[in-house]
């Protein structure tokens, strides 16, 4: 009878043993390699390298993904549309917790779903939930193309399509930082709005820079550009957001075949002082920063950057 007993507790304490270890949250890795690089005179940028094995693993505290519609009549004609959404864990326990919130924009011939619909992306974002890299967040992930047969896109008019369409669909229906979902409501919550784009979805991200400056403080181009002048006129054209922003510009290494461009713009930005200074010590008025990798042109090397963006400055 007694040997039953201890047996009995035994395995009563290896399943507490289990639940608890089950209830710790997994740990960062602590085996960053940072490369650096100086591509821009006088200027270094800094990529931490991605711990794929741990980050792209299943996290014990998954977030969802769901989908939201909304119309649109920017383009001439009512169309149909809709965007994808990550929520973290644990979103709707507390109806007052309030959420920053990331647009991401997808590269040529993607849509909303080729970025979050890959487990392995998913998965990091819900690791640097889970290990503290980043505080719980809503990423939104629109498309650009308002008729994908064709792609066809505009992207002077998708950013009208943003700031009346889709921010306000999707802000009023989870639960952000902006208090009411319209243009008064989101500036005074651009501090927990970003913009982010890799590819064709970077040149997006810098229309939004352009166009939706006033919604948001932070911006994540990925590999590519667009003119220097559209960027610092915009910038000229709303005073009262001159330099009160942070773009965060990523490229890959020598196989990434747009990584010359984002140099260049980053470079041709800095001659404007006024407009942009580097370095990520924002209280001494920096407000661009280039994460330079080794990596190729792929989507995939958007989560690479996404967590190095979370660890340098995204909503610090």
């Amino acid at each position: 009878m007694m040997k039953r007993i201890l047996i009995v507790l035994c395995i009563l304490a290896l399943s507490l043993n289990a639940v608890s270890a089950l209830a710790e949250k997994r740990q960062a890795p602590d085996d960053q390699k940072v490369i650096t690089t100086n591509d821009i005179p006088g200027f270094e940028t800094v990529f931490r390298q991605y711990n794929a094995k741990f980050y792209d693993a299943p996290s014990q505290e998954p977030g969802t993904v769901t989908s939201l519609s909304y119309t649109t009549k920017v383009y001439g004609r009512e169309l149909e549309n809709h965007v994808r959404v990550y929520l973290p864990y644990g979103y709707g326990e507390d109806a007052q917790q309030r959420y920053d919130i990331i647009y991401f924009y997808h590269g040529t011939n993607e849509t909303q779903d080729s970025f979050i619909g890959d487990e392995r992306a998913k998965n990091a974002l819900d690791n640097m939930i889970e290990t503290g890299i980043a505080k719980p967040f809503i990423m939104v992930f629109p498309t650009y193309y308002y008729d994908y047969e064709k792609r066809a896109f505009d992207l002077e008019l998708f950013q009208e399509e943003m700031r009346r369409d889709i921010m306000p669909a999707v802000e009023s229906a989870y639960h952000t930082y902006a208090e009411t979902p319209d243009d008064a409501g989101f500036a005074a919550s651009r501090d927990h709005r970003a913009f982010a784009g890799y590819s064709n979805g970077c040149r997006v991200c810098w229309y939004s820079f352009c166009k939706l400056l006033d919604t948001a403080y932070y911006f994540l181009p990925m590999s590519n550009s667009i003119g220097i002048s559209t960027i610092t006129n915009s910038v000229y054209a709303q005073s009262d957001y001159q330099g009160k922003y942070f773009v965060y510009a990523c490229c890959g290494g020598p196989r990434d075949d747009l990584s010359t461009a984002t140099v260049n713009l980053v470079n041709g930005l800095l001659k404007n002082p006024d407009c942009f200074s580097y370095g990520l010590n924002t209280e001494a008025g920096n407000n661009i920063f280039l994460c330079k990798s080794n990596g190729l042109h792929q989507t995939l090397t958007g989560r690479h950057f996404l967590y190095n963006a979370w660890i340098d400055i995204l909503f610090h």
